[in-house]
C-alpha cells in the first residue's frame, strides 16, 4: 500500500514537473515576441537578449532613438503583479536637472527614478492628484506648462505612471497588462494577460514623448512669436 502511494507520488510530481517546465518554456517564447507586432514601426531595431527578462529593443521612430524595456513587477505584497513599459526617447535637452513625476506612488515602483532625487515639489492643479514630483538638484524647477502642454491627454490615462525628463531625454512608463490573474493566483505563473505589445497602444506613447522633447526645445522667442 505505501510503496504503491509513493509510486503515485513520485508520478505525479514528475508529470508536475514536466508541465512546469513546459509552461515555462512558453513563458520564454511569449517573452521573445513582446516587440512582433510592433517591431514594423521602427528602423534600424536592435533586440537585446537580458536573459530571465523581457528583452529591450532599440531603434528609431521618425527620426529618433527609442529604447523600449518592458519590465515585470511582482514584489508587491498581495499585489497580482503588473506589466509595464519604460520608454526611452534619447534627445539632448536644453535642461539643468532632471524632473520626475510619479503617478499614484505605492512606494514599490523599483524602477522609477523617483527616489534618487533630491526635492519634492508642487504641482499646478492642471496636473492630475495623487502624485509625486521631484527635481535635481534642489531649487531647480523644470517648465511645468511645456512640460503638461507636452504630455497632452496622456496625463489622464490611467496606466500612465511616470514621466522623466533630463537632459540626456525623455522617459515614459506606462502599464500594459497585469497577469493572467487566475493562473497567478493558483499557480504564481507571471503570464501577462496581453503577451505583445500593440502598435495602436504604443504610437501615443511615441507622439506623446516626441511632443514632450519637442515642447522643451522650443525657445522662448518661438513660443512668443
Amino acid at each position: 500500500m505505501e510503496a504503491g502511494l509513493i509510486a503515485a507520488l513520485a508520478v505525479g510530481g514528475s508529470a508536475l514537473a514536466l508541465w512546469h517546465r513546459r509552461v515555462q518554456r512558453g513563458f520564454a517564447a511569449e517573452r521573445a515576441a513582446v516587440f512582433d507586432d510592433c517591431r514594423a514601426l521602427f528602423d534600424e531595431t536592435v533586440t537585446e537578449d537580458c536573459g530571465v527578462d523581457y528583452p529591450r529593443l532599440s531603434g528609431r521612430y521618425q527620426g529618433a532613438s527609442f529604447e523600449l524595456q518592458p519590465l515585470l513587477d511582482h514584489i508587491g505584497y498581495r499585489k497580482v503583479p503588473s506589466l509595464w513599459l519604460s520608454l526611452t526617447l534619447r534627445t539632448p535637452l536644453p535642461l539643468a536637472g532632471t524632473f520626475d513625476v510619479l503617478m499614484r506612488p505605492q512606494n514599490i515602483e523599483f524602477w522609477s527614478a523617483s527616489a534618487q532625487l533630491e526635492e519634492r515639489i508642487d504641482l499646478p492643479a492642471d496636473w492630475p492628484v495623487h502624485h509625486i514630483a521631484k527635481v535635481s538638484p534642489a531649487g531647480w524647477r523644470p517648465p511645468l506648462e511645456r512640460l503638461r502642454d507636452g504630455l497632452g491627454a496622456l496625463a489622464e490615462d490611467p496606466p500612465f505612471k511616470e514621466l522623466l525628463v533630463s537632459p540626456r531625454g525623455v522617459r515614459l512608463v506606462y502599464r500594459l497588462s497585469g497577469v493572467q490573474r487566475a493562473h497567478y493566483l493558483v499557480l504564481r505563473s507571471l503570464l501577462p494577460e496581453n503577451t505583445r505589445i500593440a502598435p495602436d497602444m504604443l504610437v501615443p506613447l511615441l507622439d506623446a514623448a516626441l511632443n514632450v522633447a519637442s515642447a522643451l526645445k522650443v525657445t522662448s522667442l518661438e513660443k512668443a512669436a
